[in-house]
């Protein structure tokens, strides 16, 4: 498509450069018209003759040339268009499309990543991602705001992944800790708060945070270890 782009940048650069030389034209007629009328060449009324003259004929040369360059400006971008629109429907067309039958994923269905902890405390978990498909994926994190018991805002606790940013091999999974301190400015005790953890690569995953607060220096049930959310 290399051929029709610089077809059609040059036959552009072509108008450009034949709209220049008629305003330098009509600069030179202008001035010749000024030079005979400086020297005394032409008496009023033969000077008011050639000046009507003289904006006639350019006149018409600048519609001509206007309406010329107009019409192959646009007969450019139609050409432009039809050499890109069909390779793009193409390419639309090869782009793979979830079948009918696809699953789609619901608040219900999604994983869910448990942090448990006491007030002031930091809670974790931890999530695994795989790259099955062939290929190298870069797999990075977006956290929405938490909501928490009805009637209060959405807030923004300072939540961690590590590691936020990474690459994956076909085949290849990473263990991604979760952290999150459970300040007392913006959680209280007995109290249950959730967020959606979107996981971005190819195939994107929503994951559901969910954040169970104890009274502060009452530790987390033992026997009840934080799940951990697998991001296939």
């Amino acid at each position: 498509m290399t051929g029709p782009a610089e077809h059609i940048t040059k036959s552009i650069q072509d108008l450009t450069v034949r709209v220049g030389a008629d305003v330098m034209r009509s600069l030179l007629r202008y001035y010749e018209l000024l030079q005979r009328l400086t020297d005394g060449e032409l008496d009023e009324a033969a000077a008011r003759e050639m000046y009507v003259r003289f904006v006639r004929d350019e006149t018409e040369r600048y519609l001509r040339g206007a309406a010329a360059m107009s019409s192959s400006y646009y007969d450019a971008l139609l050409e432009l268009a039809s050499t890109y629109r069909a390779p793009f429907f193409e390419q639309a067309a090869r782009q793979p499309r979830p079948s009918a039958g696809a699953p789609v994923q619901s608040p219900d269905c999604r994983r869910v990543v448990e942090l448990r902890g006491s007030l002031g405390a930091e809670a974790a978990s931890a999530i695994e991602v795989r790259n099955p498909c062939g290929g190298s994926e870069e797999v990075t994190f977006v956290v929405s705001e938490f909501s928490g018991p009805t009637g209060l805002p959405a807030f923004r606790p300072p939540l961690r992944l590590q590691p936020p940013r990474f690459v994956l091999e076909r085949g290849e999974s990473q263990l991604v800790s979760v952290h999150l301190p459970l300040v007392a400015e913006v959680f209280a005790s007995n109290e249950r708060y959730v967020a959606t953890l979107t996981v971005q690569k190819r195939d994107v995953e929503h994951l559901t945070i969910e954040v169970i607060v104890a009274p502060p220096n009452e530790a987390p049930d033992s026997s009840t270890p934080a799940s951990s959310g697998r991001a296939g």
